[in-house]
């Protein structure tokens, strides 16, 4: 397989690019690619060009970019909304829902959590996660690579607009509908957006219950099993990109 290198939109745009060093290193010293090999460049956000390598100098490879195109999109972008998650769970969902199509993740911090960020340690895991992002994205084979925002505040992010034509929450609570049961009315509404807020250990407080409710929030379940944070972020994204992208099959 023709090996696939991300850099910013406006590098694609070249005609001849300069890569990072630790795409570099990767190509030379890993893949033993040479001048005149064939590899893909893309920009994360569905475009991705056909190139050759020009030179290597230092270290530092150069391309020439032979083809662009674009990727076309899912049909629908879905958010992951996951409260941040202790130990190294966090850089599983990441790759994971990386892998099934994710558009956007925006981790949180919530009253239960167990995991306190402050914010030299919060940007440095943005920065980590974000290149779990990356490298997934290359893993798959995709030209689209999600944006890991900032860790925030949950309350802080429901007070603001979102953008998202539907917002679930996953819920114990009784009065929570069945995942199945809300997809086909997702359909039928003709969505471009989700998204899909996944609580901490402790499940979210009965104040950010509310706050999710007040936001547009409809609360769902899994059924009768109470799943582990990370099982229950997986699960709701493949349900989601199974039924409401137009490449899930």
């Amino acid at each position: 397989m023709i090996p696939r290198c991300f850099v910013t939109p406006d590098l694609w745009l070249h005609d001849t690019i300069t890569l990072p060093r630790e795409d570099s290193h990767h190509l030379t010293d890993v893949l033993r690619l040479v001048v005149g090999a064939s590899v893909v460049i893309c920009d994360g956000q569905g475009g991705e060009a056909s190139a050759v390598i020009t030179a290597c100098n230092a270290g530092i490879i150069t391309v020439w970019i032979v083809e662009r195109k674009r990727q076309t999109g899912a049909g629908i972008a879905i958010t992951l909304i996951q409260a941040v998650p202790k130990a190294q769970k966090m850089d599983l969902i990441i790759q994971k829902v990386t892998e099934m199509g994710v558009c956007t993740i925006r981790p949180v911090m919530t009253e239960r959590g167990v995991v306190r960020l402050e914010d030299e340690r919060a940007d440095h895991r943005t920065a980590r996660w974000q290149r779990i992002a990356s490298e997934a994205a290359k893993q798959c084979r995709t030209s689209w690579i999600p944006k890991v925002f900032p860790v925030a505040p949950l309350a802080t992010l429901l007070g603001r607009d979102l953008a998202l034509d539907a917002l679930l929450i996953g819920s114990l609570e009784s009065e929570s509908r069945p995942l199945k049961s809300c997809m086909q009315e997702l359909k039928d509404r003709h969505i471009g957006s989700v998204g899909l807020l996944i609580g901490p250990e402790g499940d979210f407080s009965p104040r950010e219950y509310e706050l999710a409710k007040q936001a547009g929030a409809l609360p769902i379940s899994y059924g009768s099993r109470v799943l582990r944070v990370e099982t229950a972020a997986l699960y709701g994204v493949s349900v989601l990109a199974y039924e409401l992208m137009d490449d899930h099959v």
